[in-house]
């Protein structure tokens, strides 16, 4: 390189080049010891910058690439040497900037190692390869051919990076998807053959969630692109649970309002439709079932009203002889928990869907009675209904199907649904109904099927009522050979802190079941552990666990839910050392704030550590006799959240007057530990006066060889603190 070719070390065009020399060297240097380098926190917004930057220089590269192969002689007027000169330097500067970028958000989690490994260094060689475009830009002149192969090959790299970095982003086959989906919709699957999962549910997550959550992109260690994965759920455990009240954490996401930073799917990216959320939604409460038919479904299913808007076909929609209800009014009444939607885009008739049990009442009901003349489905699955509503039912002339499975009826009211005059499909399953109160639905002039499994009816009962003939009772699987495995018991007691005697209540949906529980942390059985007949009192930190067993059934899963004693209200709390950014909770008012957090990292009420121990000071305005302090904290494994190595618990009159009351070292998770649980760990000393108590928890410096991070650092999270 002669000295004409070497930008000027006195104009800014020289020092934009030295800066990227600079960056350059550096960049290849991070790239040599990346397995040593962590990123600090202050430079996170530096590579979250790349998506804002990156298009620049693809662009200004791009036309200085084109310009080179059009210029065909020395004296083309189609070429002008200063303003090259600019082009090829600001793309220069911007690529390096891109690269550099890119690095520092690539060592964020979500991202997997293939295609990330080449559109890293995809761009390396961009940024490299430009700087020394721009150094030799005098001897690779725009006529000679050397010059044009070197911008036909740049030209290709470019493309090629900006591929893989669409695929990152957007998923694989972002370019062709277009083309795909038109192929897709030319080769729709008829109805009758079409199953819920493969043909409805699978395009809605490829459609709207593969981008961020596939093999390439794996945002909260999830991935959607197989059964498997999907079932094996992310960090944060799997994405549905029908024991809760909002069906788990794929529906609690996309519930969550736009602007939340856990919103599913992300702000700027294609949100789900209404109908899509309430497939998912119904496909969850249905059972997840990854093999069943859209054709077993009855015409009055949503899941199969979506299948006929979708994909067409099949049977006859029925025609109704009411007006469409006001637009108006559905908007009212429609709320985060309580859905109404039309059957069709062009039917009058409107099904609702209930999901929130914990805020659910009698009123919800009632107040739908608005559009009584249009309602035609309901679903009230695992809502606590009482008889008493069911004469709130009774009001909806229209309605034709039902839906009060695992609902708190007892069936003494069953009769006030001989007023439905229209109703062709009931499900009472798992719920407490008699075979008299039952016998009496046959006087419904319409109703053709009725689901009463779960239910407690004898094998003699189920037997008469498969002898009725107008209406056909689907009992489930009746059979010496085969068992079906019992739901888990229901802990009623929704907050986890007492401060004295407190009766812990247990329930279950199937009548005739047995449930047995235990105080002392072991698992119960079918055998030794006490069976539950009453409210269990506690009066201490408890974590009690339980079971359900009945004859003929398999024991259900365990149950768990630990309770936490508080005595002393801390009056005021100062955190010595600040949380991370990324988990600030209420900062200081959160360890003493009464609100214990469930087992989700990301439910906005946990403290997380990493960087830093935790360090806090408990202060109260009247010294309290304590002898116990418990902090409530998380092990998520899968999360990188391990309890800490060592716990301090220090005490005394004043901030400057401590003394170490006790030392927790607790034990380190193995392989074969359980992913997710909310710890409580307890420091047990000498009973004393105390006015401040200072509390010191260290994280773990390493994550252990079997963890998929292993050698990073781990967090600790802590949510609640109670002193006794």
């Amino acid at each position: 390189m002669d000295s004409s070719s070497k930008p000027s070390q006195n104009n800014w065009k020289g020092l934009f080049y030295n800066i990227a020399f600079f960056l350059n060297g550096l960049l290849l240097f991070l790239l040599l010891f990346e397995s040593r380098f962590s990123v600090p926190y202050w430079m996170q917004a530096i590579g979250r910058m790349h998506p804002l930057v990156l298009h620049f220089p693809l662009v200004v590269l791009m036309l200085y690439a084109f310009w080179v192969l059009i210029v065909d002689k020395p004296d083309s007027v189609r070429w002008n040497s200063n303003l090259s000169d600019l082009l090829l330097l600001i793309g220069t500067f911007t690529a390096v900037v891109a690269a550099f970028s890119g690095f520092i958000l690539s060592k964020e989690d979500g991202y997997e190692s293939n295609t990330l490994f080449w559109h890293k260094w995809m761009g390396v060689a961009i940024s490299v390869g430009s700087i020394a475009w721009y150094g030799f830009r005098t001897y690779l002149t725009p006529w000679k051919l050397s010059s044009k192969f070197f911008a036909a090959g740049f030209l290709l790299l470019l493309t090629i990076g900006g591929h893989l970095g669409g695929n990152l982003t957007h998923g694989e086959d972002f370019l062709i998807s277009p083309v795909a989906d038109l192929s897709t919709e030319e080769n729709k699957i008829p109805l009758e053959e079409a199953k819920i999962y493969a043909d409805l549910v699978q395009p809605v997550l490829q459609q709207k969630c593969y981008a961020c959550h596939n093999a390439e992109k794996s945002k909260g260690g999830l991935q959607m692109q197989t059964i498997e994965l999907l079932v094996k759920g992310g960090k944060s455990g799997a994405l549905w649970d029908t024991t809760r009240a909002d069906l788990g954490l794929l529906l609690n996401r996309i519930h969550l309002p736009l602007d939340d930073k856990k919103h599913m799917s992300p702000r700027g990216k294609a949100q789900l439709t209404d109908e899509e959320v309430v497939l998912l939604a119904e496909w969850i409460k249905m059972g997840s079932d990854f093999d069943q038919m859209v054709s077993s479904l009855s015409e009055q299913s949503p899941v199969y009203a979506y299948a006929q808007n979708v994909l067409g076909g099949g049977r006859t929609e029925e025609q109704y002889d009411f007006d469409a209800a006001d637009a108006d009014k559905v908007k009212e009444l429609n709320t985060t928990y309580r859905l109404i939607k039309s059957l069709s885009a062009e039917s009058p008739a409107l099904f609702v869907n209930f999901y929130n049990r914990t805020n659910f009442k009698s009123k919800d009901i009632e107040d739908l009675l608005a559009l009584k003349e249009q309602i035609v489905s309901m679903d009230l699955s695992k809502m606590p209904v009482k008889d008493e509503d069911l004469k709130i039912i009774a009001r909806f002339p229209e309605l034709r199907k039902l839906i009060l499975n695992f609902t708190d009826i007892k069936g003494e009211t069953l009769g006030e649904l001989q007023k439905l005059a229209k109703l062709r499909e009931l499900s009472i399953s798992g719920t407490s109904v008699r075979i008299t109160q039952v016998k009496k639905l046959k006087e419904i002039p319409s109703l053709k099927r009725v689901y009463v499994w779960s239910t407690g009816l004898s094998t003699e009962e189920f037997a008469l009522l498969k002898k009725e003939k107008k209406v056909s009772y689907e009992t489930g699987y009746r059979s010496d050979t085969i068992k079906l495995a019992l739901n888990p018991p229901i802990i009623e007691n929704e907050d986890q802190i007492i401060s004295g005697n407190t009766a812990i209540r247990l329930k279950h949906q199937i009548p005739g079941t047995t449930i047995r529980y235990t105080v002392d942390g072991s698992d119960p059985d079918s055998v030794h552990s006490l069976v539950y007949s009453k409210p269990v009192t506690i009066d201490k930190n408890t974590k009690l666990k339980a079971k359900a067993f009945k004859n003929g059934w398999y024991g259900s899963k365990g149950v768990d839910k630990y309770f936490f004693r508080s005595t002393y209200h801390i009056d005021s709390v100062r955190l010595i050392t600040p949380p991370d950014v990324k988990y600030p909770a209420q900062r200081d008012i959160t360890i003493a704030n009464g609100v214990k957090s469930d087992n989700s990292p990301s439910s906005g009420k946990w403290l997380g550590y990493r960087e830093n121990d935790f360090q806090a000071y408990l202060l109260f305005k009247k010294p309290v006799k304590a002898h116990n302090v418990t902090l409530s904290m998380l092990r998520n494994v899968g999360g990188f959240i391990f309890p800490p190595v060592r716990v301090e618990v220090w005490g005394g009159k004043d901030e400057k007057n401590l003394k170490l009351l006790k030392v927790l070292t607790p034990e380190m998770p193995v392989q074969t530990t359980g992913n997710v649980e909310n710890l409580s760990l307890e420091a047990d000393f000498a009973l004393q006066e105390l006015s401040c108590i200072k509390l010191i928890a260290k994280p773990l410096a390493k994550l252990p060889l079997w963890h998929p991070g292993k050698g990073e650092k781990a967090w600790v999270f802590v949510d609640e603190v109670f002193v006794n």
